[in-house]
């Protein structure tokens, strides 16, 4: 299951899929109810249910923990990696995220995600179906973490990549209403009429990234359009 969560990683750049699919596998490995993936909102310092997988788990994207808050809470405080088998019987226990989600938790194993060595959420099973956590499933769930960092920096890289793509793109766009300036906002228009065409077609989301490039870049070829044919059309 290791390697295989290993070859997702490295064949997909979708994070969505990485993240479902490896929570997925983690929950199945560790024999536990649920499992989920806290991240760190860099603006509030709260941790968000970014995969929630288990009975409740959709319950749980809206819900929001602050830092050392609950179990989750605090091993993102303290970059320590916990097991409670009794929740009971722990006061850092929290019972927020089970009043709103519906679900009863019993016991948890819960490490800090790092990249960079920097805490960036964690990740956590819940319930132990047989028998209690043990230091083995602490191994297995700190291996998940690993490549849970590997795909959160791999999906922040590629982000960064095709933001800076696009923006070549619009940027080249505008050169070609610097030049025209008749069809100023013509380029911003065609995009967004486009989209909104796309839409109500229902495309898949790599359908709508291939037709907004296309309406940023349909009328490149202007470019090489020479000055006095542009003087002879204004």
């Amino acid at each position: 299951m290791l390697v295989s969560v290993s070859s997702l990683i490295n064949s997909t750049l979708d994070p969505r899929e990485i993240r479902e699919r490896t929570i997925t596998a983690l929950t199945t490995l560790l024999d536990a109810e649920a499992g989920s993936l806290l991240l760190l909102d860099k603006e509030t310092g709260e941790l968000f249910f970014e995969v929630a997988i288990g009975e409740k788990g959709h319950r749980l994207k809206q819900f929001r923990l602050k830092r050392g808050e609950g179990v989750a809470g605090w091993v993102a405080e303290h970059g320590e990696s916990i097991i409670v088998n009794d929740v009971l019987s722990d006061q850092r226990f929290s019972y927020k995220a089970d009043k709103y989600s519906g679900f009863v938790t019993k016991s948890i194993i819960c490490v800090p995600v790092k990249s960079k060595e920097k805490i960036i959420g964690v990740l956590q099973g819940i319930n132990k179906k047989r028998d209690f956590f043990s230091e083995d499933d602490m191994e297995l769930i700190k291996s998940f973490s690993n490549q849970v960092a590997i795909a959160i920096e791999n999906a922040r890289l590629y982000t960064e990549l095709k933001e800076a793509f696009y923006a070549t793109a619009e940027a080249l766009a505008e050169t070609i209403e610097l030049r025209d300036p008749y069809t100023g906002g013509h380029t911003r228009r065609v995009m967004t009429y486009s989209m909104i065409i796309g839409s109500y077609m229902e495309l898949d989301k790599n359908q709508a990234e291939q037709l907004r490039l296309a309406a940023i870049l349909h009328d490149i070829g202007k470019i090489g359009v020479r000055d006095e044919i542009w003087s002879l059309i204004k």
